[in-house]
């Protein structure tokens, strides 16, 4: 009669050395969607709109360009600022997001709440602590634009369900972005500086955030918000934002001719070229169009505030 062995007893091929660099990479891969859930987009526009003010445009000329450690600090200051922002914002926007068929992070799943609103805390306090350290005005700005990140999203103030109060958050937040960065760098503040960064708050305000709405009014409408897409209808507000963008653009450009501030005659260009298109392209849009298609003035919005921003990085408009 043969003897069974006994079974051998498998040792599992995953030590605890290798489970814990699974789960370090599995926090890499969180924060990574966490960086997602921010936008890119909108992080690298900030970071332009802080370093313009930081610069004057004089990075075109190395021999004047002063890079001072506090302009680096002051950037990693307000991208955390930024993050937080953006990504509190998905946290709350999970189902409005969920309804107008949105691919985030969070709206499709692939980024947990919990671990987004920890994120999220965690940059408050480390810009918190980095705007300290640069001295009290720039701890008072940074503390600024995390109240108006936290005030246009949490439930109870949502300022973000009504264009007004929509308005205000993104045109002050641009006018803080252009704060921290002169505060941070060494550029002088000159009137043209100011018409530019008085000009691109009002691009943001009056073009950017209500036209990013267009692509969202049903979900919105379905959640409680009272944008003025839902309200007024998309002919209507596609009118305002038209007028508004090349209002501003027009503008720009007049003052720059009568104040003889030639610096500024490229990216008033630019922004004025960019209302025309982004007029064109809401006005032209019809009810039936597709998601991608509704969503195309926000995007020339976007591009032309890229390109004026950089525009200023070719010449000093200080």
């Amino acid at each position: 009669m043969s003897i069974a062995t006994p079974a051998k007893t498998l040792i599992p091929t995953t030590t605890p050395r290798s489970g814990k660099s699974a789960g370090v990479l599995g926090k890499f891969r969180l924060l990574a969607l966490c960086a997602q859930e921010s936008r890119y987009a909108v992080q690298v526009i900030f970071l332009l709109r802080f370093l313009v003010a930081g610069t004057a445009g004089t990075a075109s000329y190395v021999s004047h360009l002063t890079i001072r450690p506090s302009l680096v600090l002051g950037a990693a200051v307000w991208f955390c600022s930024v993050a937080f922002t953006y990504l509190y914002n998905g946290v709350t926007d999970i189902h409005e997001d969920r309804a107008n068929g949105s691919v985030r992070p969070i709206a499709r799943g692939a980024l947990p709440v919990r671990f987004a609103r920890t994120t999220a805390r965690v940059l408050a306090a480390l810009a918190l602590t980095g705007g300290a350290v640069l001295g009290p005005l720039m701890f008072l700005v940074t503390a600024g634009m995390l109240l108006l990140g936290y005030a246009y999203s949490a439930p109870g103030l949502a300022l973000k369900s009504r264009t007004p109060g929509t308005i205000a958050v993104v045109v002050a937040s641009g006018a803080l972005a252009y704060t921290a960065g002169a505060l941070s760098g060494a550029a002088p503040l000159s009137p043209a500086l100011l018409a530019f960064s008085a000009a691109m708050c009002l691009w943001m305000g009056m073009v950017g955030a209500v036209a990013k709405d267009f692509s969202d009014a049903e979900g919105d409408a379905k959640h409680g918000r009272r944008n003025w897409t839902v309200v007024w209808g998309r002919a209507v507000t596609a009118l305002i934002v038209s007028l508004s963008a090349v209002g501003i653009g027009a503008a720009l450009l007049v003052c720059a001719v009568a104040t003889a501030a030639y610096g500024l005659l490229a990216p008033a260009g630019v922004v004025l070229c960019g209302a025309l298109a982004l007029s064109a392209a809401a006005l032209t849009a019809r009810r039936d169009d597709s998601r991608a298609r509704r969503r195309l003035p926000y995007r020339i919005f976007m591009v032309t505030q890229y390109a004026a921003h950089l525009v200023t990085f070719a010449q000093p408009i200080a």
